[in-house]
């Protein structure tokens, strides 16, 4: 009888140990990286100009006059008058991949980063002889991203030049684990007038190879939702009670070969 209650007391112990161990692995981010070990990292690419995209772009010189020209928009009306008007610094990409740029009239911008979009500008004013050293500084005005969650959303514009994915989601207060699917966040992505649905696991490290880990303007960010919603109390009960009716099975079949 001793050897009985023994061995019954043994499988309630180890019952405990395991309802005590079922944290489910499925909630972590990055569960194939190792400690301590090396894994190769790409730098952000650079953003590359897109169809509709907003610039902003300045010309600077040690000559205020000289560069001025590049800064205002005027009409002949306002020529006649002496008159100008505020500087006008952002220009929208239109469907060819142009904008109109003041006195350089139409220059095609689509696919240069803003480094190169600079660096053009600057050529096209030094090779004309309008000025010798020009500064030019670009930025894009529409760098905005979209995260779309179970109950809300959130567009925020991007100051930089660079956001990753995982930055984006800490930003919209990430994923909530327990009711997204973090195996599978969809980033929908519109490059010229193509739009594209990618995948990416976050918990796996190729998520950093993916193409739309480092994300763009315009991207957006949906972060999918389980299923049926259950309450994280009612998951660990049924979780429990699947492993107490196991081991009450193991109990009974104990008792009937020690009878």
């Amino acid at each position: 009888m001793k050897n009985h209650n023994l061995s019954l007391f043994l499988v309630f112990v180890l019952l405990l140990a395991a309802v005590g161990c079922t944290t489910p692995r499925t909630l972590g981010y990055l569960l194939d990286m190792e400690y301590n070990k090396d894994y190769p990292a790409r730098p952000a690419p650079e953003l590359t100009i897109q169809i509709e995209d907003r610039l902003s772009i300045q010309v600077i010189s040690e000559n205020a006059e000289l560069s001025a020209p590049f800064n205002t928009l005027l009409t002949l009306t306002d020529l006649a008058s002496n008159q100008t008007k505020q500087p006008v610094l952002t220009y929208t990409v239109d469907q060819n991949g142009d904008i109109e740029f003041p006195v350089l009239g139409k220059i095609h911008v689509l696919g240069l980063t803003l480094k190169e979009l600079e660096d053009k500008i600057s050529q096209e004013i030094i090779s004309r002889g309008y000025i010798r050293q020009p500064v030019v500084n670009a930025s894009l005005d529409n760098f905005t991203i979209t995260v779309i969650g179970e109950r809300n959303a959130m567009i925020f514009p991007i100051e930089g030049k660079s956001l990753n994915l995982l930055q984006a989601i800490a930003r919209f207060g990430g994923t909530n684990g327990e009711n997204m699917n973090i195996q599978d966040v969809a980033v929908i992505r519109t490059e010229n007038g193509i739009r594209r649905a990618y995948s990416v696991n976050l918990q796996k490290k190729d998520l950093f190879d993916s193409p739309v880990f480092y994300l763009q303007q315009n991207d957006i960010i949906y972060l999918k939702h389980k299923g049926s919603r259950m309450s994280s109390g009612a998951r660990n009960f049924i979780s429990t009670i699947g492993i107490i009716s196991s081991f009450a099975s193991l109990i009974l079949s104990y008792l009937a070969l020690t009878k």
